[in-house]
């Protein structure tokens, strides 16, 4: 964003003179932002990524927002467009939210961070749970037939990945998804978060400050995002780029029991019989589901080659299947 179209979609708040506006390089490039210093304070200004425009998606997106920061939950401030006639502007075909700026650090790996994170979803859940009825219609990683398919051609698709591992990929893909869905239709309904992991989190000295990026907020089974929280909150921080530097076969499992004792603390109800049951393969389901997009569009991860990290995706989902037990174990209750 620069420009004619800044001077234009500032116009519609009331921020007074602005001293000085920087891109800010941090999330996805296809929702870009900038950092606002004016009189009244510093403001982050979003250009939402066009997949994500749907008018009746956003306009729940920002009533829980603006929910969660009446309650207090720490989420950034909604500034109002000017005359008060909502958060939300609409300008030329594309969507753009203001909010305060948050200062924080980034997630560092430590027990007391993960804890804090499994308690701010818990928050998050509880107070979110209200706006189920008004969610549109949403999917998330569970049974998408799109990934399935992607799956079973993905040595075709991506001929420097050994075959063997592919389809092993896609099998254990399969395996999950349907133990998954024996079950999905009785899980408890909340309205979660939809992308809740290390990045969209803001960081001070008693935890979790700002939870960011609420674009993917929509109804479905809550257990689905614990499964996908413990998973990016059991990699270890940072990364290289060579085999020697993947994460072991094992999760980090004291960073699992935080997140979980986390999150039971907090929540209303913890997790039911069926839900913590289901958990293990929700795991491999979102495991796999993140590995074959990423592979599929990119042929890698991040730093890491596609046949390192596939080799490393098949390793930790055989670990988490091998492993149901102890995980069930730590999700209960005790």
């Amino acid at each position: 964003m620069e420009g004619e179209e800044l001077r234009q979609v500032l116009a519609h708040w009331d921020l007074g003179e602005v001293s000085s506006i920087q891109q800010l390089h941090r999330g996805s490039t296809r929702a870009p932002k900038v950092v606002i210093d004016c009189a009244d304070g510093r403001f982050l200004l979003k250009r939402l990524a066009n997949e994500r425009t749907d008018a009746n998606r956003i306009a729940f997106q920002h009533r829980v927002h603006r929910s969660l920061q009446a309650a207090g939950y720490p989420v950034p401030e909604l500034v109002p467009l000017r005359r008060m006639t909502g958060t939300l502007l609409d300008w030329e075909g594309f969507a753009y939210e203001l909010c305060r700026y948050v200062d924080g650090r980034r997630y560092e790996g430590s027990i007391e961070d993960a804890r804090s994170s499994g308690s701010r979803l818990a928050g998050f859940h509880d107070l979110a749970a209200k706006h189920v009825t008004e969610s549109p219609p949403g999917a998330g990683f569970h049974d998408r037939a799109d990934v399935y398919k992607a799956a079973k051609g993905l040595h075709k698709t991506r001929p420097e990945l050994d075959e063997s591992h592919c389809i092993l990929l896609a099998r254990m893909l399969k395996t999950a998804r349907m133990a998954v869905s024996v079950h999905w239709g009785a899980l408890p309904i909340c309205v979660v978060h939809g992308d809740w992991h290390p990045g969209n989190l803001l960081f001070g000295s008693m935890g979790v400050v700002a939870v960011l990026d609420l674009e993917t907020v929509r109804a479905e089974p809550r257990v689905a995002e614990i499964a996908n929280a413990l998973l990016h909150f059991s990699m270890p921080v940072g990364g290289g780029g060579g085999p020697d530097q993947l994460p072991p076969d094992a999760p980090e499992m004291d960073m699992l029991e935080a997140l979980a004792l986390g999150y039971r603390l907090v929540s209303r109800a913890w997790l039911k019989e069926d839900e913590i049951d289901v958990l293990p393969d929700l795991m491999v389901e979102a495991l796999t589901v993140e590995a074959v997009i990423a592979l599929h569009r990119h042929g890698r991860f991040g730093q890491w080659s596609g046949p390192d990290f596939l080799n490393f995706v098949c390793r930790r989902a055989a670990w988490i299947a091998a492993h149901a037990d102890a995980l069930r174990t730590l999700a209960s209750d005790g």
